[in-house]
């Protein structure tokens, strides 16, 4: 796989607007659960190959932003699932900021490049302010896949004519 999008990654029933974790081991069960219909694995295998990083702390993007990854025997292509946690979680990554918004990369053990390319991908859209802001403020899954998997909410974005045109379009 030459380049990977977060397309390549992602689909809608992976989009979890709002998802409930009391802790690390509960979030990344439910995330292992919503990645095991998709990946042709059991929830338990995926479990074990998280267990293997769960010891580590997540790779911090951003304020509030932490992403999780692993590899996993058994797939054929990376994969992943996102979500907004209802309740923010302390996961114990850089500076101990809690964490709204968690993302969860599993790749096939054997394509360690396709799981670098597919973790940087998520990286840099997840680094974005605009886009967090965004997966933020909205809590529709398709809206959020949109925001996670294009540019084409940006196009759509009304934007306010300016203070010196607004007395022409509207009545102040």
């Amino acid at each position: 796989m030459a380049t990977i999008g977060i397309a390549d990654l992602l689909t809608p029933a992976r989009v979890i607007p709002q998802i409930r974790a009391a802790d690390k081991c509960e979030l990344l069960d439910a995330l292992a659960m919503h990645l095991a219909a998709d990946s042709g694995l059991s929830k338990e295998a995926l479990v074990a190959a998280a267990a293997v990083t769960a010891d580590l702390p997540p790779l911090m993007l951003r304020g509030g932003v932490s992403l999780f990854h692993t590899v996993a025997a058994g797939l054929t292509r990376p994969i992943a699932v996102f979500a907004r946690l209802r309740k923010p979680l302390s996961l114990g990554g850089f500076g101990d900021c809690d964490t709204d918004l968690v993302a969860f990369l599993v790749s096939p053990a054997d394509t360690r490049g396709d799981h670098l390319r597919a973790l940087a991908c998520l990286a840099r859209r997840l680094r974005r302010t605009d886009v967090l802001a965004h997966l933020r403020a909205t809590k529709c899954r398709d809206v959020m896949y949109l925001i996670l998997t294009s540019d084409e909410w940006r196009a759509s974005q009304v934007k306010m004519p300016s203070s010196s045109n607004a007395s022409r379009h509207f009545r102040i």
